[in-house]
C-alpha cells in the first residue's frame, strides 16, 4: 500500500510531500501529470520528498506501488496548494504649506498588515481593510517628510517597496518700511519686502485691503498720494506665487507723520 500527503506553503518557498506505506516498496507517481517518477520508501514506510520552489499548486498523484513481488494500481493524490504573497502600495506624494497635513494612503492585499517607516524611523504598521484599503494622516509638517513600505503581512509575509514623498513650502513672509515724517501737500514711498513673487495685502488708514506684487527680488515699492494728514499702511497677510499657494498672516506698520505748512 501506499498514500500521499502534501503541506500549505507561502509562493516562492518549497513543498513537502509525505509518502507513507509498505516499508521498502517502491512507489511510482506523477508531478501534474507529467512522466512517472519513483521513490523508494524507507524501513519505516516513509519517503518524504522536498518540491523544487512553487509559485503555483502542484499535484502528486500516485500510480502504483511496487513491494519486490507485486505492483498494485493507486490513485490517491496530495496537492501542495501554494498560497499568493501579499500585496502593498502607497500613494499620496504631494506638496503642501507649512503647517499643514496630508494624507498618505495604502492599497493591497485585503486585511493585509502593512510596516512602514516615516523618514526612517522606527517601523510603523496599518491594517488594509476588506477592500484592501487604509490611510494615515500626517501632523502638521514644517519639513518634507518621506514614508517607505517596508513589508507586509497576510496569510504570508512579502516585502515592499515603494514611497510617498510629502513636499514642504516654507509660508511666506512680508515686512514694511517707509516711515518718515513729511510737510503737508508730499509725498511719500512705503516699502514692502518679502517671499520672491508673493501678494502681499495692506490697508491705508484703516481702508479696504489693497495688493501688492512683490518682484524676483522679493521688494516692492508704492508712493503715497499727496498728504496733508498722517497716514498708517498696515500690513494684512501674504501669499505665496506657489503651487499650492501658501498663505501667511503679516504684521508691521509705517506711519506717514505730516506736519503743517508754516
Amino acid at each position: 500500500t501506499a498514500s500521499v500527503t502534501a503541506n500549505t506553503i507561502c509562493s516562492g518557498n518549497t513543498g513537502t510531500v509525505t509518502f507513507t506505506g509498505t516499508p521498502n516498496a517502491v512507489v511510482t507517481y506523477t508531478v501534474d501529470g507529467g512522466a512517472n517518477q519513483t521513490i523508494t520508501l524507507d524501513a519505516a514506510g516513509q519517503y518524504v520528498l522536498t518540491t523544487p520552489v512553487l509559485t503555483a499548486n502542484s499535484t502528486y498523484t500516485l500510480v502504483s506501488v511496487f513491494d519486490g513481488t507485486t505492483t498494485t494500481p493507486l490513485t490517491a493524490s496530495a496537492t501542495v496548494t501554494v498560497t499568493a504573497l501579499p500585496t502593498a502600495s502607497i500613494s499620496g506624494s504631494t506638496t503642501i504649506c507649512s503647517g499643514s497635513t496630508a494624507v498618505i494612503s495604502f492599497t493591497g492585499t485585503a486585511n493585509a498588515v502593512v510596516t512602514y517607516t516615516v523618514d526612517s524611523g522606527a517601523n510603523q504598521t496599518i491594517t488594509l481593510d476588506a477592500t484592501g484599503n487604509a490611510s494615515v494622516t500626517t501632523p502638521a509638517l514644517t519639513t518634507n517628510s518621506t514614508y517607505d513600505l517596508v513589508s507586509v503581512n497576510g496569510a504570508c509575509t512579502n516585502t515592499a517597496s515603494g514611497s510617498a514623498v510629502v513636499t514642504v513650502l516654507p509660508l511666506p513672509t512680508a515686512a514694511i518700511s517707509g516711515a518718515t515724517t513729511i510737510c503737508s501737500g508730499a509725498t511719500a514711498v512705503v516699502s514692502f519686502t518679502g517671499t520672491a513673487n508673493a501678494t502681499i495685502t495692506y490697508t491705508v488708514d484703516s481702508g479696504a485691503n489693497q495688493t501688492i506684487l512683490l518682484d524676483a527680488t522679493g521688494n516692492a515699492s508704492v508712493t503715497t498720494p499727496v498728504l496733508t494728514a498722517n497716514s498708517t499702511y498696515n500690513l494684512v497677510s501674504v501669499a505665496s506665487a506657489t503651487t499650492p499657494v501658501c498663505n501667511n498672516t503679516a504684521s508691521g506698520s509705517v506711519t506717514i507723520t505730516v506736519n503743517a505748512l508754516p
